[in-house]
């Protein structure tokens, strides 16, 4: 069985799962107040805006296993391992869609009907999110690191002073949002959205966060430096949208991972301006991951040829 249609197996299983447990679980009292919905208004409109993202994790799925693909096409060849690695971060992006929003909505549907239970559902969601993005960028970057290693490519000044400039303006905004929720009078308390100690949010959470966007930002660039140094107009064609697919993807996932955590969750339905700029930003997710199958798909046929 090929990965493509593993792939798919799982997705079905997965959007099923995710979607029968949103229309069946009870509905949630704090949005239901809110918006002033009934039972059936709250899993439609749950329904209409879940029914996008479950297209994108399609997308995410596909396109991590035509990458997956090619690696085991090339996994003889001196490239082998390096896009070995960044085929399996791209799994852990790809099941990093589905896997915490199920959980996060089991959780939070535990919290609507014991309300205590509430700061533990956003707790572990929240490191559950920061896992996927360390492990997924881990991978990426070594598997970045190893072609351009191949290819002895390495950034020059400019490049690294623009990576440093932009890491280090989204690293202060990041933590300025983040710290106006705090009380930094007192950095035990817990009187925040993010319910967790100041001192136990910056090493765990924040930290973590800042070192799993600079290594995907550096992969994300090192991809675009490899494919410059490679032989073969159509091969590096093929890595350009190859490229430009990962870039897409990595940098969605940046902002989608930074919104959340600068917008607290709530763990309920909001229907506010982080959604829609979520949505937009998956959008631009799932055109990553479509070019990053079809240029999977060239590197494929180049390769067989």
């Amino acid at each position: 069985m090929s990965h493509v249609s593993s792939a798919i197996r799982w997705y079905i299983v997965l959007a099923v799962t995710y979607l029968g447990f949103a229309m069946l679980l009870p509905a949630n009292k704090a949005a239901v107040h809110n918006y002033h919905l009934s039972s059936a208004g709250y899993h439609s409109l749950l329904l209409a805006i879940l029914l996008p993202y479950i297209g994108i994790w399609f997308a995410a799925f596909y396109g991590a296993a035509k990458l997956h693909d090619y690696a085991e096409l090339i996994k003889e060849t001196p490239e082998g391992l390096g896009f070995t690695l960044i085929a399996k971060g791209f799994q852990w992006l790809a099941w990093g869609l589905p896997v915490p929003a199920l959980i996060s909505l089991w959780l939070n549907s535990i919290a609507n009907a014991h309300p205590g239970f509430l700061p533990s559902a956003l707790i572990i969601s929240n490191y559950i999110n920061v896992v996927v993005a360390l492990v997924a960028f881990h991978l990426v970057g070594q598997g970045t690191r190893d072609l351009t290693t191949l290819t002895k490519s390495r950034l020059s000044t400019t490049e690294a002073r623009t990576i440093l400039l932009v890491f280090l303006t989204l690293g202060v905004a990041f933590c300025f949002f983040i710290f106006r929720h705090l009380n930094l009078h007192s950095l035990g308390s817990t009187s925040n959205p993010y319910y967790l100690p100041a001192w136990v949010l910056i090493p765990t959470l924040i930290i973590p966060y800042l070192y799993a966007w600079f290594t995907g930002l550096l992969a994300a660039y090192e991809i675009i430096l490899y494919g410059r140094h490679v032989s073969g107009v159509f091969y590096r064609q093929a890595l350009s949208l190859l490229a430009s697919g990962m870039t897409s993807v990595i940098a969605s996932l940046i902002f989608v991972q930074y919104v959340r955590s600068v917008a607290p969750r709530a763990g309920h339905l909001s229907l506010n301006t982080t959604l829609l700029f979520i949505n937009i930003t998956f959008i631009f997710m799932a055109i990553g991951f479509v070019l990053m199958s079809f240029a999977a798909s060239k590197l494929k046929r180049i390769e067989e040829v």
